[in-house]
């Protein structure tokens, strides 16, 4: 069974999304790309987001791809509207049900790989990329 969100077979897209923030936390040089990581991979998954969320990650990664804002420009633009004391909408999905329909991305996390920093780097990015593409063509 295809993961019902990405498309990946079985939870490989889960497995390889925890595989990569190991990698992430333990390499600076994979590390580079966690924001683009974690943004592409929630784009993709949207039953762990609400629409609000939804639409914040998708905003976020245009931020990161488009107007080429680094990750801690952006966490500080941010701080007030994610603060979950004066945030005004939910992030994280309470009911589990995705936000999109959409289930064939063009890239998956599985399309990422690994063999150095380099490389990997390069491949989230066109993954993140192509992530963005699609996902501001979807009406929510």
């Amino acid at each position: 069974m295809n993961c019902p969100e990405c498309g990946a077979p079985e939870t490989l897209c889960q497995t390889r999304f925890d595989e990569f923030l190991v990698l992430e936390f333990t390499d600076a040089g994979y590390g580079a790309v966690h924001h683009l990581t974690v943004t592409a991979y929630m784009i993709q998954h949207s039953s762990k987001l609400t629409r609000e969320g939804w639409l914040h990650e998708r905003e976020l990664l245009r931020e990161f791809l488009v107007e080429n804002k680094p990750p801690a420009f952006i966490r500080k633009q941010n701080r007030d509207l994610v603060d979950s004391g004066k945030r005004t909408f939910k992030i994280k999905s309470r009911d589990g049900l995705p936000v999109i329909n959409k289930t064939t991305w063009t890239k998956t996390i599985l399309d990422v790989r690994t063999e150095n920093a380099e490389v990997y780097c390069a491949d989230v990015s066109v993954w993140a990329r192509a992530v963005l593409e699609e996902a501001q063509g979807l009406k929510i």
